[in-house]
This record gives structure tokens, C-alpha cells and sequence, in this order.
């Protein structure tokens, strides 16, 4: 019984962190769909960036639209992508703690010599 009871415990803790860790595993992913989006976005408008990310949105399963997200454009084509954010730590359902995070990814465009 003692053994089941070990058990139980480890899988609750286990549990429990893949919970906490879930949060910074969605900005991991989503960084790397903004970061995209700002490569995307120094070679193209604002407007198509935001549909790209928009669509990037809906395949990847986030619930973001492309207006969510703050962009901006220079003279030299640099672009900067922004999104902020809340997520949750949530435990079977009940929410712990409400994390609020930014995603800020910046590109310059780069010219290709050969």
C-alpha cells in the first residue's frame, strides 16, 4: 500500500510540473511563430504579415488573430513583432496563477549577395 500511495504522489508532483511548465512551453512556440513572422514581414507589408501570422495562428491552434499583435516597420525594412499576453497555471482545470508574458522578435532584412 505504501508503495501505491509513492506512486500516486510522484505522478501528482509529475503532474503538477508538466502544469507549471506548460505557460513557458506556449511562449517558446509562439516566439518562434513571431520570430517568422518578423522574417516574413521584412520583405513584405504589414497587411500581409498580419494575415501570414493570422494564418499561422489558426494551424498552430492559438487563438490569436493577426490584430493582436503590434507590428512596425522602418525605412530600412527592419521589422518588430510584439504580443503581450496572459496565460495560466492551471492544476486539473482550477487555475492557479495568471502569467502575463511578451513576445517581442525583431529582423532586418538581409540582402542576398552571390
Amino acid at each position: 500500500m505504501k508503495t501505491i500511495t509513492k506512486l500516486l504522489i510522484a505522478a501528482l508532483i509529475a503532474w503538477c510540473a508538466v502544469c507549471a511548465a506548460k505557460p513557458y512551453w506556449h511562449r517558446y512556440w509562439l516566439g518562434i511563430e513571431v520570430e517568422a513572422a518578423a522574417i516574413y514581414g521584412t520583405k513584405n507589408s504589414i497587411k500581409d504579415t498580419k494575415q501570414f501570422l493570422a494564418m499561422r495562428m489558426v494551424e498552430e491552434g492559438y487563438s490569436f488573430t493577426g490584430d493582436d499583435f503590434y507590428m512596425e516597420k522602418d525605412e530600412k525594412n527592419s521589422t518588430l513583432v510584439r504580443i503581450t499576453y496572459l496565460d495560466e497555471i492551471a492544476v486539473f482545470g482550477f487555475p492557479l496563477v495568471s502569467l502575463e508574458f511578451t513576445i517581442e522578435k525583431t529582423a532586418k532584412e538581409v540582402d542576398q549577395v552571390l
